[in-house]
């Protein structure tokens, strides 16, 4: 589907405040300088977490700390290629990827 651009644009008129960031406009919609400039901000404006989103920064911080990838896993699974003694099972991959598509599927 195309959207039409000069529709848009003839919708939208300089006296709407359409198109000016927020981050300029002032709480009641106003472009003031006042607004700008953050003169009127109210000093009780104040910002809670959940607690899931406690526990996700907690989560956050604890995966920082473990490595991203096993040395000593990588390590044994070379060790075991170079060696011969590395087996793939074929079924385990199947299953894996039935599983996968399945989990995928089930998103959507």
């Amino acid at each position: 589907m195309e959207i039409e651009n000069s529709r848009i644009a003839s919708l939208v008129t300089q006296n709407s405040g359409q198109g000016t960031p927020v981050e300029h406009q002032g709480k009641d919609g106003s472009n003031s300088p006042a607004a700008a400039s953050g003169a009127g901000n109210n000093a009780a404006d104040r910002v809670s977490l959940t607690g899931e989103a406690r526990q996700l920064r907690e989560l956050e911080a604890s995966l920082a700390s473990h490595p991203v990838v096993d040395s000593q896993r990588v390590a044994a699974v070379r060790s075991a290629v170079e060696d011969g003694s590395f087996t793939i099972d074929p079924q385990r991959i199947a299953d894996k990827l039935i599983s996968l598509e399945e989990a995928l599927t089930d998103a959507r």
